[in-house]
This record gives C-alpha cells, structure tokens and sequence, in this order.
C-alpha cells in the first residue's frame, strides 16, 4: 500500500488510468468487435502544468509520401499568461523526437518550436492549436513529446506510437483515420477521444494505399453507433450495480446499430488514395467510423482489413461548463429526483436559468452563491479533465465524489480496486471510499472503468454533503 498526500500528487497519480484511445486496425477476417488502446491519442492533466491533447496520425503528404500528422490542443486556462506593455500572452516551448521501435538508438524527426498564445481573450474560453506534419520512412514509432509553460518552467510529457505505412507495399492498406469537425466556416482536426457537439458535420478521412491497378479493392465504411452508458452517476447510498447493467458495462460492443454506409471501388487509382466520408454530428453517444478494405495479393486470395476509429460526442462546450443547460445537468447531484426531473423539462433557456439560479439562491445569501457556484462548477469541470472515459467525467462514479467531496487526503492502490481516504481514521467506513475495477471479459477493453462500491452508509455523508453545498457552507468531509 502506498500513501500520497496532497492534491497534486492525487491528480498525478489518478492521470495514470487516463490514456486516451480510439482507433484499432485488425487484419484477416476477424471481425473487430471490440475497441482496443489507441496509443496515438493521450490527454494530459496535472494541476499547474500544461494541459495537453495531443494526437499523431499516420498519413500521406500531397506528393504521396508518408507523413506523422501531430495534432496538439492547449487549453488557455492551465497556461500562465503575462502582461507586457498592454500585452497579455502566454508562451510555450514544444519539442520532439521520433524513436523507432524496433530498440535502435536512432532518432528521427526532432523538432522544436516555440510558440505565444494570444491572452487578448478570456483565457478560460479558448484553446491553442497547434500542428506539426513530418516524413517519416515506413516503420512504428514513439513520439516523445514535452510542452513547456516558459513562464511557470512546468512541463507535460507525452508519449505517443505511430505505425507509418509503405506505399510500395504489394498489398493495399489503409491510413490512420482523421477525424475533422466541420461548422460556422471553420474546420477542426480533432485530437481527442470525446467530440465535443460544438460542429455540425464530422468528417472522416483516410488514404487507401494499391500498387496493384489491375486488381479493383472494395471500400465499405460504416457509421455505428453502441449502446452506452451516458447517464450520471447515481446516488453514492443506491445499490450497487450489478455487472449485466450498463452502467456497469460503459459501452456495449455486441449492441451496435448502423447509421449510415457507403461502399467505394477502387479500380484504375493507384498509390495513395485519399477518401473522405462526411455525416451530419451524431446525437450525444459512443461511435465507430469502420473501414473495410477487400483486396487480393499477389497470388489471387482475398484479404480483408478493418480499421476503426471510435468517439463520443459529448456536449457543446466540453470540458467547460458555459451553457444555461450544462450548469443545469451536474445539480443532478444536489436536487431531489422529482424536482431535478422536473426542472430538466423545461425547455426555454431563459426559463431554465431562472431555474437553476432559485436553486442556488435558496437557502444562501447572492455573495455566498457565487461564491459556491464557483467552486462547484471547477470541481464539475476538473472532473471532466480527470475522469472522462466514455462519457464526460462528471457523470462517472469517480467524478460524483470527487465533485460532492473534495479530493482526498491520500488514495490506495490495488489491482482491481483504488480507495479514496478522507480521514486518517481507517475505521470510520463513511470515510473510506471504495472504487472496484469493471471486470469485463476482454483482453482489449479500451479504458480502465471504475465503479463506486455503493454501500448504505454512504448515505449520511453524501446527505451532508448535499447540506453544506446548498447551504452556503465549505463540504468538509474529515
């Protein structure tokens, strides 16, 4: 058993089951019903460093050479930003390397580049980008990747794998899938597992490589949607949740449904193919763009690959809470069910707000609200950076304790369990908060999935909780 104490060190240590995942590629006939870990994708959340979303994908450049695409996001609020003669910014240092993995020491496409960030705007509000391309002979690869806040000195580490394809190859394949969102005349490469519904369309590219032009491939790409899990947490004194509910599950993979398809048949283009498949943004949920590519090598035989490329669409403003009815939603945790039901019908923005700010003006004074609107709404959104899986993580079990108490003093570790200490008295069980690990039948599942270990008398203390936030008073726990 191993102790940490502080906040910081919490926050590290729970980023250790935080890989971000999305996309497989599974030759032969097997038929890829379950998702595996994305290694090219990584969300990095440490409280006083930078946070980064960072994605490197395989492609080709217009003259048909592979290529590492990096696709980074820098939310302004984890950056420290200076004023210099009316002049408000913020300024980072990024630097990279490819290493190859086959255990040579040879080190390909080392980069640095440093970069200021305009702070003219609300720094809570707006994201960074940035993007770098780099050829790369075919091969696998980590990109080790570091992003430094030259004001604070702090540095986020990364580390991402890329498997760079051979255009010269006898046999045709597919690239890594981009991901791009596509709405109010901009476009956006996304970088993360969770879309937030900020877009209206998706579009979904990817080369198809052929060198042989007198044998035609087949191109079946799907849009599927899964059964998932997109509700909040339920209360911490409920029963605990039996191993066939959903929510026990997150996603299943065997409950699929098709939205849409399309089949294309690649006969005299050779080389790298680029294709693009667009849809409509998808309603909230957990999807897989599937490509399905049949072909025949050398000797006549048909060969079949899939590759996938899975994502939630989460909302709008994700991971922040800005809109009337994303402050509404979290109070789930706060509000009797009938009145919570209730107040979620209502369907006019202006109408909600008032809503929602009777609530918080209840049983507290203006200032005493603001002040607790504050805290509760940061806790809500650092949940999100913090426990997001297949669903935003304000909704999981980790997220609701987190947001009604705090962090904990120190976290215990174990195998198939983490324990969140709120005391150091070991023997008071209200204190003691026990998350076990979703056990599902798979050697490829996509994310590490905890589940609150319910219990009666959790009930007291999450009814305190509940007390002091709409009361007006700080949520202690020990």
């Amino acid at each position: 058993m191993q102790n940490y104490s502080g906040t910081t060190v919490f926050l590290l240590f729970i980023l250790l089951g935080i890989a971000g995942f999305s996309t497989a590629i599974l030759s032969g006939c097997s038929s890829g019903r379950e998702s595996i870990v994305d290694r090219g994708t990584s969300h990095a959340f440490q409280t006083g460093h930078p946070e980064v979303l960072a994605r490197v994908t395989s492609f080709f450049d217009d003259e048909g050479q592979p290529v590492a695409e990096l696709h980074m996001e820098l939310p302004h609020q984890n950056l420290v930003f200076r004023t210099v003669e009316n002049h408000r910014f913020a300024r980072v240092e990024i630097t990279g390397q490819f290493r190859p993995d086959d255990g040579s020491l040879d080190v390909k496409g080392r980069f640095r580049h440093e970069m200021e960030i305009d702070g003219s705007r609300d720094r809570t509000s707006f994201t960074a980008y940035y993007n770098r391309t780099t050829p790369l002979p075919p091969g696998s690869y980590r990109l080790e990747l570091s992003v430094r806040d030259i004001s604070s000195n702090n540095r986020t580490n990364v580390v991402l794998e890329v498997d760079i394809p051979d255009p010269e190859a006898p046999t045709a394949s597919v690239s890594d899938i981009k991901v791009i969102k596509r709405g109010e005349g901009e476009t956006q490469t996304t970088s993360s597992f969770l879309v937030p519904a900020r877009r209206d369309s998706l579009t979904f590219e990817f080369f198809v490589t052929r060198s042989a032009e007198e044998v035609p491939a087949e191109v079946q790409m799907r849009l599927i949607r899964f059964r998932s899990d997109t509700q909040p947490a339920r209360p911490m004194g409920h029963l605990p949740i039996s191993s066939g509910n959903i929510a026990y599950r997150g996603i299943d993979f065997n409950d699929r449904e098709e939205i849409s398809t399309q089949t294309r048949t690649l006969d005299t283009e050779t080389g790298p193919i680029l294709i693009d498949y667009s849809v409509p943004r998808p309603e909230s949920g957990n999807y897989r763009f599937e490509i399905e590519l049949i072909s025949k090598d050398t000797d006549g035989e048909e060969t079949r690959s899939t590759r996938f490329r899975d994502f939630a669409i989460v909302s709008p403003n994700f991971p922040r809470i800005q809109s009337t009815r994303e402050m509404a939603e979290p109070l789930v945790y706060l509000m009797r069910e009938r009145e919570f039901r209730n107040m979620m019908q209502i369907e006019d923005t202006d109408s909600l707000r008032l809503e929602v700010e009777r609530f918080w003006l209840r049983d507290m004074s203006p200032s005493a609200a603001r002040d607790q609107i504050q805290r509760y709404y940061s806790r809500v959104e650092d949940a999100n950076r913090l426990f997001s899986n297949f669903k935003e993580g304000w909704k999981t079990d980790m997220g609701m304790v987190y947001i009604l108490l705090g962090p904990p003093l120190y976290v215990e570790s174990n195998i198939d369990h983490i324990v969140w200490h709120y005391s150091y008295n070991r023997m008071d069980p209200r204190t003691v908060i026990v998350f076990e690990r979703a056990r599902i039948r798979s050697a490829a599942w996509p994310f590490t999935h905890y589940i609150l270990a319910r219990n009666r008398f959790y009930q007291s203390i999450e009814l305190e909780r509940i007390g002091d936030w709409t009361s007006g008073r700080t949520p202690r726990v020990n």
